[in-house]
């Protein structure tokens, strides 16, 4: 050690020279580690309070994996080490206290350290030309929030907003568009870079958006730019079939406020009570002529049919039917002008006056069989007290007497009974030729019920007469017959 401090007394100039070195060495070395430090985006979010608000929103955004450097500084070592001294003025406005952000001048990002990484340009926007919008435009004169969208109320948060600047610009750090604040004019619009340069106002919205519906001209025509995009209605003199088609069998018309008074308000069908029916409506097939409001008597109001008065001439609307008989309608229609039910005619009315009597049919008056005149037409027969004759012949052949003693529900039914056992047979029958006289019953001893023959038993019952023949007992005709012819005394009876 002593011989080093002899040395520097005797060459304190070139020890000097080496100490010099040696501290420009160290602090080189400590200046390139504090610059290397202060070039990661996490020392932007540490150690700058200023720098919180943008740090958080660059963590979010899309440039998270890119340093801050990389579009805040030029490439290359040099660049960067002299950007520390750029960088001090940041250091001077905080102990200043000139802390609020945003800048009155942003911080300039030269079109070249947006290419590095973006060689290609494909927005993928629809109707939109970049190279149209761009015209030597820098990138950072639509894009200044690629990095990091911040808005107020993060700066506000944070205590660095300068509302100065804040109030005097449109630009994403407002959630709204800014009324009159140059050329975001658009009420409740959201915010967008392109009012940087168009003046929304006068800007079409096709220029941007495209319409879910139908081509129907622009859009502000019926929707008011805002933040919900209200639908309004064109005004009455708006042409309607520019946005409506008529429906199906509509009548054709080339003024709609005719019968839609209320467009732009209501399109609810209004009926003008003077108006002429044949402009709008057509009469149906068969329909009667004449004046409409005849029978539809709330026009303007209600087409709901209504009747003429019953003074009014049925065959002004009405033909006959077929077969139908002649004279007033009313007579059986009664309710003309509220109802076309047929009533019938009271009891008093003459039957032949509507109807004819049918083929063959009796004469007399109708109500003696026809008894509920004006209700029904069924038929009723008379009682027993009335005359059979007048309605009935008898049949050829047919016996004399009263009809009731062999019909005996006359009024009800005219099913034939048989007179009972008390009954003389031939008050009704002749008796066959060549036939046995006698009681008929002898041999037919149902009467009243069956006219069967049933023949007698022979005396005593061992045989009938199917064991032998008729003859042997019936020699003259049948009329006779004995015993003896067969059965001899002498034989023991046998």
């Amino acid at each position: 050690m002593a011989q080093i401090n002899s040395w520097i007394k005797t060459n304190r100039l070139v020890a000097g020279v080496i100490v010099g070195v040696l501290a420009v060495v160290v602090l080189g070395i400590a200046f390139l580690g504090i610059a290397n430090a202060t070039d990661k985006p996490a020392f932007c979010g540490s150690a700058c309070h200023e720098m919180g608000p943008y740090h958080s929103a660059w963590s979010s955004g899309p440039h998270k994996d890119i340093a801050c450097v990389e579009c805040h500084v030029d490439n290359g070592q040099a660049a960067r080490l002299g950007h520390k001294f750029e960088a001090m003025k940041e250091l001077m406005s905080h102990f200043r206290g000139d802390t609020s952000f945003p800048r009155a001048v942003p911080a300039k990002v030269p079109d070249s350290r947006c290419v590095r990484c973006h060689t290609s340009i494909d927005p993928a926007i629809p109707g939109f030309d970049h190279e149209a919008h761009k015209k030597g435009r820098p990138c950072a004169s639509c894009h200044a929030d690629a990095g990091h969208k911040v808005t107020a109320a993060a700066l506000q948060e944070a205590g660095i907003l300068n509302a100065v600047v804040t109030s005097g610009k449109a630009s994403s750090e407002t959630t709204k568009a800014i009324v009159d604040a140059g050329a975001a004019d658009l009420p409740g619009h959201v915010a967008v870079s392109c009012s940087r340069c168009h003046v929304m106002s006068k800007t079409s919205c096709s220029s941007c958006h495209t319409a879910k519906h139908q081509p129907r001209g622009e859009c502000a025509t019926c929707h008011q730019p805002a933040a919900k995009f209200v639908f309004t209605h064109p005004a009455a003199d708006a042409d309607c079939a520019s946005c409506h088609k008529p429906p199906a069998k509509h009548p054709a018309a080339t003024d709609c406020t005719r019968c839609h008074p209320n467009a732009g308000t209501s399109w609810k069908t209004k009926h003008k009570a003077g108006a002429t029916c044949a402009g709008c409506h057509t009469r149906p097939a068969k329909h009667r002529d004449g004046a409409c409001a005849q029978c539809h008597k709330k026009p303007g109001k209600s087409w709901a049919f209504s009747h003429p008065a019953s003074g009014s001439s049925c065959a002004g609307c009405h033909a006959r039917p077929a077969k139908h008989r002649s004279g007033a309608c009313a007579s059986c229609h009664r309710n003309a002008g509220k109802s076309w039910a047929f009533s019938h005619p009271a009891r008093g009315s003459s039957c032949a006056g509507c109807h004819a009597r049918p083929a063959k049919h009796r004469s007399g008056a109708c109500a003696s069989c026809h008894r509920n005149a004006g209700r029904s037409w069924a038929f009723s027969h008379p009682g027993t007290r009335a005359s059979c004759s007048s309605c009935h012949s008898r049949p050829s052949i047919h016996q004399g007497g009263q009809c009731s003693s062999c019909h005996r529900r006359p009024g009800r039914s005219w099913a034939f009974s048989h007179p009972g056992l008390g009954a003389n047979c031939q008050d009704c029958h002749d008796r066959p030729s060549a036939h046995s006289s006698g009681q008929c019953s002898k041999c037919h001893h149902s009467p009243g019920r069956s006219w069967s023959f049933s023949h007698p038993r022979i005396r005593g019952g061992e045989h009938t007469w199917k064991s032998f023949a008729c003859k042997n007992c019936h020699p003259n005709s049948y009329m006779t017959h004995g015993c003896f012819k067969c059965h001899d005394s002498a034989n023991g009876g046998d």
